[in-house]
């Protein structure tokens, strides 16, 4: 089977080429309540420069992860 390898929060996962977001999210066992995933996308204009988005939940099950991305998983915390 072909695989990718993404970088989540400063660890390195292997999934299956075409993984989704939802598929990564399994995959690590992380249930989808209270979080936010965040992806590189290329800069506007720029070849090699990187920019930070927010994937609306919407997207989870359509966003096909790309070999050697970074995803930041925010979770959401109570205090006070």
């Amino acid at each position: 089977m072909d695989t990718i390898k993404v970088h989540v929060n400063d660890s390195t996962v292997d999934l299956p080429v075409k993984s989704t977001i939802n598929d990564m999210l399994r995959h690590l066992q992380i249930a989808p309540k209270g979080i936010a995933i965040a992806v590189n996308a290329p800069a506007p204009g720029a070849e090699t420069a990187v920019s930070r988005e927010i994937v609306s939940r919407q997207q989870w099950s359509r966003y096909t992860l790309s070999d050697q991305q970074n995803i930041t998983i925010i979770k959401a915390t109570q205090g006070g």
